[in-house]
């Protein structure tokens, strides 16, 4: 999706909703003296405060010194969903209407960025701060066809980290027309906006367009020629420019409905703006295959019905991105260990933020808790937001949730290829007589703990980053050879036996006192696994274990290789 609108003009937004059902996009100027009011989000008779709470609102100014931090705490307190785009300072190059030099307009951006660059919604993506041009400004030429402007000199270098979109007001411009701003053709959208591709690659920012209109081309309109009487070549121009600004990236799209914008008598490309604005409406709703995976993942973990939701109002990352995709999804925490979920989630690549119990913590701020002022905090649920780029989407790597969801011999399959579970495994039946496998406090009953053990094992691994460490010291606690000393087996032993005093020196190294039952030959050491596996999966209902006998007495045989001979 990308969100499309207008800026109203000199017209309500409630009388221009009703003419563009389901804007997503609504552009608000406060010209020079207007400062930003934070009243404006609460007062009716306000632009902003008729504006849809899901639409995306572009807010321009033009005075440098105000209170965005007051301005966007009372955004931020009306609940609304869509995101405020907010542009410290607008069009300075026109050097209009007390507009700053360069270093007033530096210092304005250093002043919004103390104000509200750390703010939680910008970490989490609703606020955004922007710059934005004039681009027949930028795209001026001299008649070497050399650009006479450069956008650099209002580009605020030193606060770039702080900028999150490079905006700009899209109007006809072509140099080789006797009157430049008049030209007698509809530019094709590739080199119209090419320049705005340029922009965003310039400074490593997302592009967007905050006004854009094209009168029609007639003589009244003062164009060289009676080109389109009925508007219907500019409102198929309208199209192509819509469709190719979405293809190459645009963020968002914003028609300036006034003066020669204004399409209440231009019925033809009102026709088209509005099935623009409903078409961005109605855009199919497609999780991110990143969070797919994730979604997958979560449900083999916790299962429940309901755990996920992708389409939600409560944030403008549910909505579908120019690429038709959503970028976060909720999870409904109830019976959820939050903590390794958390942990998981931020050790993925694509994972940008989270919302939850009244805080939030951003990939790009190290994932430092901060306070969540938002309306809806999400108590029951958890926020999980991507990057909203193509490759964060597309990457279906596992979250490392799933390894966690498998069955008790799926786990134990995992353990006994590690080779500190190998040594365990060879020491155990040191510590036991008799031939077989015993009842009781057995070699069987030893290994059936090591079973529930990688439950322990396991969420200790997620949460700590897949450290081997953590594992070590869940395996340490396993038991250990006991000498004689400790008396007698518990009962169960089949043959009543006193254990083998393991502390003393034996024979060989490696080998043990001889009575103890250990396996001796291959043979012996094949039987010994076959009866443990089959007595593992006997514990376990078939359809779960997910892994054969075979599988699991080839593992074995592997860990307790040395044990014959």
């Amino acid at each position: 999706m990308m969100p499309t609108g207008w800026c109203p003009g000199t017209r309500t937004v409630t009388a221009m909703m009703s003419t563009y059902p389901g804007t997503s996009c609504v552009r608000i100027f406060f010209g020079p003296g207007d400062g930003l009011p934070a009243a404006a989000w609460t007062d009716p008779r306000q632009r902003l405060a008729q504006a849809p709470a899901d639409a995306d609102v572009i807010v321009s100014h033009k005075d440098p010194e105000v209170d965005a931090a007051a301005f966007v705490a009372a955004w931020q307190a009306t609940g609304r969903t869509g995101r405020l785009i907010l542009v410290p300072h607008h069009e300075p190059e026109q050097q209009t209407g007390g507009d700053p030099a360069p270093a007033a307009f530096r210092t304005s951006w250093t002043r919004t960025r103390k104000q509200v660059g750390d703010h939680p919604a910008r970490l989490d993506g609703r606020l955004r701060l922007a710059v934005c041009w004039t681009l027949q400004w930028v795209r001026r030429v001299d008649s070497a066809g050399r650009r006479v402007n450069d956008w650099r000199t209002w580009w605020p270098e030193h606060e770039a980290d702080a900028v999150d979109l490079v905006l700009a007001d899209w109007y006809p411009y072509d140099p080789t027309a006797r009157n430049p701003f008049r030209p007698a053709t509809y530019e094709e959208p590739a080199s119209a906006l090419a320049i705005m591709v340029e922009l965003s690659r310039a400074t490593g920012k997302p592009w967007g367009i905050a006004e854009i209109n094209h009168p029609r081309i007639t003589t009244a309109g003062g164009y060289p020629a009676d080109l389109d009487a009925d508007g219907s070549r500019c409102a198929a121009w309208y199209r192509r420019m819509h469709a190719w600004a979405k293809a190459n990236g645009c963020q968002v799209w914003s028609h300036y409905h006034r003066d020669e914008g204004d399409l209440t008598e231009r019925k033809t490309e009102q026709q088209a703006l509005r099935e623009l604005i409903a078409a961005e409406a109605a855009a199919p709703r497609r999780l991110a295959p990143a969070l797919e995976t994730l979604r997958a993942e979560l449900t083999r973990r916790w299962p429940g019905a309901g755990r996920t939701v992708a389409d939600s109002a409560h944030h403008a990352d549910h909505r579908p991105n120019a690429r038709g995709t959503i970028d976060a999804l909720d999870v409904d925490v109830t019976g959820v260990d939050t903590a390794a979920l958390l942990a998981a989630f931020q050790r993925h690549p694509s994972a940008a933020y989270w919302i939850h119990a009244g805080a939030t913590a951003g990939a790009d701020d190290g994932w430092t808790r901060r306070p969540y002022a938002g309306a809806d905090r999400g108590r029951d649920r958890l926020h999980l937001g991507i990057r909203p780029t193509d490759a964060a989407e597309r990457d279906q790597r596992p979250w490392g949730l799933a390894e966690e969801a498998g069955s008790d011999a799926t786990r134990f399959l995992a353990l006994l290829k590690d080779p500190a579970v190998a040594l365990q495994l060879r020491a155990l039946p040191w510590q036991y007589v008799g031939g077989g496998i015993p009842k009781g406090m057995s070699t069987l009953g030893v290994l059936n703990e090591i079973v529930q053990t990688v439950r322990v094992i396991g969420e200790t691994v997620a949460r700590q980053a897949a450290d081997p460490a953590p594992v070590r010291a869940a395996l340490a606690r396993l038991p250990e050879p006991r000498p004689a000393a400790d008396g007698p087996e518990p009962s169960g032993r089949v043959d009543a036996a006193p254990p083998v005093d393991t502390t003393r020196p034996t024979a060989g190294a490696g080998v043990p006192p001889p009575g103890t039952g250990l396996p001796r030959t291959p043979a012996e050491v094949d039987a010994l696994a076959d009866a443990v596996a089959a007595r593992v999966l006997a514990a376990l209902p078939a359809q779960a274990s997910g892994v054969s006998g075979g599988e699991l007495a080839a593992a074995l045989r592997t860990a307790l290789a040395d044990l014959a001979g």
